[in-house]
């Protein structure tokens, strides 16, 4: 593969990511962090707690 087709598909996967996080973060509480460092829970509703941060 040349490199401007790695960098399509790692695009197209990037839009797919995001697709199936957005439906996930629908019905399950999901923990991550933020580019900051804070960690957060993610529930269904919208909500987000800090949960710590990342040292």
């Amino acid at each position: 593969m040349t490199k401007e087709e790695l960098l399509k598909k790692h695009n197209e996967m990037l839009i797919l990511w995001k697709a199936w996080m957005d439906e996930k973060k629908k019905h399950e509480v999901l923990t991550f962090q933020r580019p900051n460092g804070t960690i957060v829970d993610h529930y269904p509703d919208g909500r987000e707690v800090v949960i710590g941060y990342a040292k």
